[in-house]
């Protein structure tokens, strides 16, 4: 009996699905959930809140930082480039 080319591919992708699900339920079981979470208050989360729209607000202003030295420096470029030769 000749098993098809498609058959033999069909069975590994299976088997391999079948080998990932057991090294991920394994993995999940070893791995501990975030302890500091579980049992967190309001207060707590509510710190953890302010603390993470903190952050998100520092991270804006580092962006909007880092494009305007972008803009500057390819303005400096572009009037390097518009600058006529030197002798």
């Amino acid at each position: 009996m000749i098993i098809p080319d498609w058959a033999l591919g069909v069975s590994v992708i299976i088997f391999a699905s079948m080998v990932a699900k057991i090294v991920l339920a394994k993995l999940r079981a070893s791995t501990p959930a975030l302890p500091g979470l579980r049992g967190a208050s309001d207060a707590e989360l509510g710190e953890l809140r302010q603390a993470l729209e903190a952050t998100q607000q520092r991270l804006g202003e580092v962006e909007e930082r880092l494009d305007f030295a972008e803009r500057l420096l390819a303005g400096q470029r572009d009037a390097d480039r518009l600058e006529p030769p030197r002798p």
